[in-house]
């Protein structure tokens, strides 16, 4: 495989997908296009229909979604990673296991060509014991040489199914996963708590009651404080607002309660608003513990990063 001047990164998640153009030699981001047409809802939608496959439904949504970028780039080979290589998406692929290089050597990788349409390199995921991610691992290539600076670490990248990553000597080792932005989503929207929180401007009193369930969740208080919430509101009439940021306090403290014995480096990856929860509820939790905070670009670019650095890997290993 040729590597090419320009190509399509894609990150086609469960609820999202993300196209950006990139330019090979400098990653400038040429043109981009996001929308919800997630591989769920493409999932749903091709199990009503009968007149294709499974693989040709999913690469026909594909090009639809390709033709909101400019028409020079509409033929550029397209990198998927994330749920596109699930059960759910375009095509299963096995995972790969762990030890992972965090370079990205051993991933699974497929790619599917067609004489009148794009190319696609398919990416896989990576799985533990008990344990699977797709997407994840493209981040964390994409993060090599930031992670590569220290012999041992956790990387947390937050989200719906949160995920720390224990890597060491350059290859993941273990990683977890949390459902802590879905848990926070049914419980807040979904749950008898719903009528108790509503999100509202930030305030010093809304990081006060953050920390406050940050510590109590750190406790493993999670269950127990939970109902409390609702008490509080009908006895008290609390702030729902301020029971909000409890209420997010208490998961992400939870959340990180899993990490607290471990003396490594910490390594934080997300986007804002969770960039400044996630940033505050490090200080307040790991104070006397080296922790590294990864900016909002950071975490955009390390998608096209890693799936940059894997066509240059896969383009040596065809030669």
């Amino acid at each position: 495989m040729k590597i090419p001047l320009t190509f399509i990164s894609c990150d086609w998640g469960t609820t999202n997908i993300r196209l950006k153009v990139i330019e090979i030699g400098t990653l400038s981001t040429l043109a981009e296009f996001s929308s919800n047409v997630g591989i769920k809802a493409v999932h749903q939608d091709y199990l009503k229909a009968s007149d294709k496959g499974q693989f040709s439904y999913f690469y026909k949504t594909l090009i639809e979604l390709i033709k909101n970028l400019p028409l020079e780039f509409q033929e550029d080979l397209v990198v998927v990673s994330g749920m596109a290589s699930s059960s759910i998406g375009m095509l299963e692929m096995d995972y790969a296991n762990l030890p992972f290089s965090i370079t990205g050597n051993g991933l699974h990788w497929k790619l599917i060509t067609n004489p009148t349409s794009p190319d696609v390199l398919l990416i896989s995921g990576v799985r533990d014991v008990v344990d699977v991610m797709r997407g994840e691992e493209t981040q964390v290539i994409g993060l090599y040489t930031i992670l590569a600076k220290y012999d041992k670490g956790v990387l947390l990248l937050p989200g719906t199914h949160s995920k720390h990553i224990y890597f060491c000597n350059n290859e993941i080792v273990h990683f977890k996963t949390y459902m802590t932005g879905e848990l926070f989503e049914l419980l807040s929207k979904s749950s008898i708590l719903s009528n108790s929180v509503q999100e509202k401007q930030w305030s010093p009193k809304s990081k006060k009651e953050f920390v406050r369930g940050l510590n109590l969740g750190f406790k493993k208080e999670l269950t127990a404080q939970l109902f409390a919430i609702r008490a509080n509101d009908i006895l008290n009439e609390a702030s729902k607002n301020h029971a909000f940021y409890f209420l997010s306090g208490l998961l992400i403290g939870e959340e990180l309660s899993n990490i607290k014995n471990k003396k490594q480096r910490i390594i934080l990856n997300t986007v804002s608003p969770l960039l400044k929860l996630y940033e505050i509820a490090l200080k307040e939790l790991f104070p006397n513990q080296e922790h590294q905070i990864l900016n909002d670009e950071t975490e955009v670019n390390a998608v096209v990063k890693g799936h940059s650095v894997l066509l240059k890997t896969i383009a040596e290993l065809e030669h």
